[in-house]
Protein backbone atom coordinates (compact mmCIF):
# COMPACT_ATOMS: atom_id res chain seq x y z
CA UNK A 1 0.00 0.00 0.00
CA UNK A 2 1.55 3.27 -0.92
CA UNK A 3 2.63 5.65 1.92
CA UNK A 4 -0.04 8.08 2.75
CA UNK A 5 -0.12 11.98 1.16
CA UNK A 6 -2.52 14.54 2.63
CA UNK A 7 -4.11 15.76 -0.82
CA UNK A 8 -4.48 19.14 0.28
CA UNK A 9 -1.25 19.68 1.64
CA UNK A 10 -0.09 22.97 -0.47
CA UNK A 11 -3.76 24.31 0.13
CA UNK A 12 -2.78 24.04 3.96
CA UNK A 13 0.13 25.83 3.84
CA UNK A 14 -1.04 28.47 1.31
CA UNK A 15 -3.72 29.30 3.88
CA UNK A 16 -0.79 29.34 7.07
CA UNK A 17 1.37 31.64 4.98
CA UNK A 18 -1.58 33.95 4.59
CA UNK A 19 -2.15 33.22 8.16
CA UNK A 20 1.00 34.09 9.14
CA UNK A 21 0.59 37.73 6.85
CA UNK A 22 -2.44 38.32 7.89
CA UNK A 23 -1.76 38.29 11.97
CA UNK A 24 1.32 40.21 11.38
CA UNK A 25 -1.35 42.79 9.96
CA UNK A 26 -3.19 42.66 12.67
CA UNK A 27 -0.03 43.26 15.30
CA UNK A 28 0.82 46.22 13.31
CA UNK A 29 -2.72 47.56 13.49
CA UNK A 30 -3.24 46.85 17.25
CA UNK A 31 0.41 48.46 17.85
CA UNK A 32 -1.45 51.35 15.83
CA UNK A 33 -4.16 51.55 17.55
CA UNK A 34 -2.29 51.18 21.30
CA UNK A 35 0.43 54.16 19.87
CA UNK A 36 -3.11 56.39 19.91
CA UNK A 37 -4.57 55.46 23.29
CA UNK A 38 -0.89 56.27 24.33
CA UNK A 39 -1.12 59.24 22.50
CA UNK A 40 -4.92 60.30 23.96
CA UNK A 41 -3.78 59.04 27.86
CA UNK A 42 -0.76 62.06 27.18
CA UNK A 43 -2.72 64.77 26.28
CA UNK A 44 -5.66 64.28 28.72
CA UNK A 45 -2.95 64.08 31.34
CA UNK A 46 -1.12 67.21 29.94
CA UNK A 47 -4.46 68.85 29.37
CA UNK A 48 -5.19 68.23 33.15
CA UNK A 49 -1.95 69.32 34.40
CA UNK A 50 -2.40 73.03 32.37
CA UNK A 51 -6.10 72.90 33.86
CA UNK A 52 -4.88 72.32 37.22
CA UNK A 53 -2.00 75.35 36.60
CA UNK A 54 -4.73 77.51 35.50
CA UNK A 55 -6.27 77.55 38.89
CA UNK A 56 -3.52 78.08 41.09
CA UNK A 57 -2.64 80.98 38.41
CA UNK A 58 -6.05 82.24 38.93
CA UNK A 59 -5.79 81.79 42.81
CA UNK A 60 -2.07 83.89 42.89
CA UNK A 61 -3.16 85.82 40.72
CA UNK A 62 -1.99 85.81 36.39
CA UNK A 63 -1.76 88.11 33.70
CA UNK A 64 -4.47 87.92 31.30
CA UNK A 65 -1.82 87.43 28.31
CA UNK A 66 -0.32 83.93 30.57
CA UNK A 67 -4.03 82.72 31.35
CA UNK A 68 -4.59 83.46 27.36
CA UNK A 69 -1.90 81.39 26.63
CA UNK A 70 -2.60 78.64 28.80
CA UNK A 71 -6.33 78.11 27.75
CA UNK A 72 -5.20 78.44 24.22
CA UNK A 73 -2.81 75.46 25.12
CA UNK A 74 -6.36 73.83 26.99
CA UNK A 75 -8.26 73.72 24.01
CA UNK A 76 -5.78 73.30 21.70
CA UNK A 77 -4.93 70.07 23.60
CA UNK A 78 -8.87 69.09 24.36
CA UNK A 79 -9.13 69.88 20.74
CA UNK A 80 -6.32 67.34 19.72
CA UNK A 81 -7.63 64.45 22.08
CA UNK A 82 -10.85 64.77 19.69
CA UNK A 83 -9.55 64.12 16.81
CA UNK A 84 -7.45 61.59 17.81
CA UNK A 85 -10.13 59.64 19.76
CA UNK A 86 -12.11 59.88 15.83
CA UNK A 87 -8.86 58.30 14.84
CA UNK A 88 -8.96 55.51 17.62
CA UNK A 89 -12.48 54.52 16.83
CA UNK A 90 -12.02 53.98 12.93
CA UNK A 91 -8.40 52.21 13.58
CA UNK A 92 -10.32 49.56 16.25
CA UNK A 93 -12.56 49.26 13.33
CA UNK A 94 -10.17 48.25 11.18
CA UNK A 95 -7.96 45.98 13.81
CA UNK A 96 -11.69 44.57 14.47
CA UNK A 97 -12.24 43.89 10.51
CA UNK A 98 -8.51 42.55 10.62
CA UNK A 99 -9.16 40.16 13.52
CA UNK A 100 -12.42 38.21 11.17
CA UNK A 101 -9.83 37.93 8.15
CA UNK A 102 -7.49 36.16 10.71
CA UNK A 103 -9.87 33.89 12.61
CA UNK A 104 -11.71 33.28 9.04
CA UNK A 105 -8.46 31.76 7.80
CA UNK A 106 -7.35 30.27 10.76
CA UNK A 107 -10.73 28.54 10.60
CA UNK A 108 -10.48 27.68 7.03
CA UNK A 109 -6.67 26.02 8.60
CA UNK A 110 -8.66 24.04 11.11
CA UNK A 111 -10.70 22.58 8.44
CA UNK A 112 -8.28 21.36 6.61
CA UNK A 113 -6.55 19.69 9.58
CA UNK A 114 -9.55 18.01 10.68
CA UNK A 115 -9.80 17.05 7.31
CA UNK A 116 -6.44 15.60 7.41
CA UNK A 117 -7.23 13.86 10.68
CA UNK A 118 -10.25 12.11 8.79
CA UNK A 119 -8.10 10.88 6.14
CA UNK A 120 -5.04 9.49 7.83
CA UNK A 121 -7.66 7.43 10.15
CA UNK A 122 -10.17 6.28 6.93
CA UNK A 123 -6.05 5.06 6.03
CA UNK A 124 -5.26 3.45 9.17
CA UNK A 125 -8.44 1.35 8.65
CA UNK A 126 -7.93 0.61 5.02
CA UNK A 127 -4.33 -0.60 5.93
CA UNK A 128 -5.06 -2.39 8.64
CA UNK A 129 -7.47 -4.39 6.60
CA UNK A 130 -4.80 -4.56 3.84
CA UNK A 131 -2.55 -6.25 6.31
CA UNK A 132 -5.66 -8.19 7.52
CA UNK A 133 -6.12 -9.83 4.18
CA UNK A 134 -2.64 -10.61 3.61
CA UNK A 135 -2.45 -12.15 6.86
CA UNK A 136 -5.33 -13.89 6.18
CA UNK A 137 -4.00 -15.04 2.38
CA UNK A 138 -0.90 -16.26 3.90
CA UNK A 139 -3.04 -18.51 6.53
CA UNK A 140 -5.27 -19.96 3.85
CA UNK A 141 -1.91 -20.73 1.67
CA UNK A 142 0.01 -22.47 4.34
CA UNK A 143 -3.85 -23.90 4.94
CA UNK A 144 -3.54 -25.16 1.30
CA UNK A 145 -0.17 -26.44 1.06
CA UNK A 146 -0.80 -28.54 4.58
CA UNK A 147 -4.09 -29.97 2.69
CA UNK A 148 -2.04 -30.67 -0.59
CA UNK A 149 0.81 -32.29 1.19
Amino acid sequence: MKQYEFSLERIRNYKIQILDKEKKILGNLNRRRDDIAEKIRYLEKFGDEKTEQVQLKQIEGVSMMELSSLNYLIESTRKQVETLLIELERAEEIAEAQRKVVISIYQEKTGMDKLEEKQIEEYRLLEAKALESEVMQGINNKMARKITA
